[in-house]
């Protein structure tokens, strides 16, 4: 859809030329119509138009005398004026011959035109015709480039503070950033891959949980249209399956509070679960698995940690992880959970919220990817003695990922 203001002080005339607008009925919503300048000053104030069609000879106020100077000292006031919200086009119009011959160079200086009216002859509808045809075309072109086109390669999200550190020890050349009305701050980086650099972002969610997590998704995808929406930090592991540190790619997530909650019969209540699944991209799934069956990355991710790292060989678990409202330091509790996924290998508390948010915000929309790393087993023992290790895992790989595996 184009916006147009005409500015004309004959009605008929005025007539003329929005029946040749109503040819465009996509459009016949945004037309406005003023009979003078000021009035046309005040619009364009407020509004911003793609095309401006403008009399030439025109009164300052309704009943005021129309003159030519009146139209030039309003178009060059539209030239010079900052605070005007300049249209994308601009027409003239004027069925006085003597006139359009003396200031066509004033409207030609800016590429636009002066067109001569005569109410019975069509040259000058082709000419209307013609710019509103290009506008509506050069419009969807715009809106189709913008709806299916991204703007950054990489953002990255992470539950708590300490998880980000290690996003910004990354090798990306990072910097602060703030988006107007957002309070959250971001973190712009950059990654040279060969002849591509490749733009992220990252951002840290102000507590942790489903919700903020989801919110502060949906800011990013907004804000920078990232092609790759990533979720890295620490997780709890299924002690049987995973050791300390390892690697989690979610290959499907639940949100572990979702279900009924009713009478047992006896006097207390019964949960009876409902999970809602997200599923990891399969393409990418189909590449992470060839990474895990290649061991790639993992020891020398494992070595250049600069602390004492557990004593286990780093690996990595692609599988089901659930999401959950509080932290779990129960065996009991991560038994419950594992009864509706025996293959279960994390639960943690936002990954569920990322993916949610991926699936459902405004095209184009993200692969969404989540990498965390064990830093306990959610049971009687938990201790945050390993979570150091954990985050680093995690964004070490995020790195590798991004530097060699992604199609960006």
């Amino acid at each position: 859809m184009i916006s147009i203001l005409v500015v004309e002080d004959s009605s008929v005339k005025a007539a003329s030329i929005k029946e040749v607008i109503n040819e465009f009925p996509e459009i016949t919503s945004s037309i406005q119509i003023t009979s003078d300048t000021n009035n046309a000053r005040r619009l364009l104030d407020e509004n911003k138009y793609d095309l401006l069609i403008l009399d030439l000879v025109l009164p300052n106020d309704f009943g005021d005398e129309a003159t030519p100077e009146n139209g030039i000292d309003f178009l060059n006031e539209i030239s010079l004026d900052p605070n005007k919200k300049r249209p994308f086009h601009i027409i003239g119009i004027s069925e006085y011959t003597n006139f359009v011959e003396e200031y066509s160079d004033r409207f030609k200086r800016n590429l636009w035109y002066l067109i001569e009216y005569h109410e019975e002859e069509e040259e000058w509808k082709d000419v209307l015709r013609n710019k509103i045809e290009y506008l509506i075309g050069s419009k969807n072109e715009i809106n189709s480039d913008s709806i299916n086109s991204y703007d950054f390669e990489i953002a990255i999200i992470t539950a708590i503070q300490k998880e980000l550190n290690k996003i910004l020890m990354l090798n990306c050349k990072w910097r602060e950033k703030k988006v107007i009305n957002d309070d959250t701050m971001y973190h712009i980086g950059q990654i040279e891959r060969g002849s591509n650099t490749i733009r992220i972002v990252a951002a840290c969610a102000p507590q942790m949980g489903m919700c903020a997590s989801s919110t502060l998704s949906m800011k990013l995808i907004t804000n920078f249209k990232p092609k790759y929406l990533i979720m890295s930090g620490i997780a709890a592991g299924i002690e049987s399956e995973v050791q300390l540190g390892d690697i989690l790619i979610a290959d499907q997530v639940w949100d572990g509070a979702s279900g009924k909650l009713r009478s047992n019969g006896e006097g207390g209540v019964l949960f009876q679960p409902d999970p809602r699944s997200k599923i990891l991209d399969e393409g990418l799934k189909e590449k992470l698995l060839h990474i895990k069956s290649k061991r790639k990355y993992l020891d020398k991710i494992r070595k250049k940690y600069p602390g004492e790292a557990p004593k286990t060989v780093l690996d990595i678990h692609i599988g089901p992880m659930a999401s959950v409202p509080a932290v779990i330091q129960s065996t009991k509790e991560i038994e419950k959970i594992q009864s509706i996924s025996r293959k279960l290998i994390g639960i943690e508390m936002e990954t569920y919220g990322v993916f949610y948010s991926a699936a459902h915000c405004k095209k184009p929309k993200p692969i969404v990817l989540s990498v965390k790393s064990v830093s306990d087993f959610a049971n009687e023992e938990k201790n945050d003695s390993c979570q150091d290790y954990a985050a680093y895992t995690s964004s070490a790989f995020v790195y590798e990922l991004i530097l060699n595996e992604l199609e960006l």
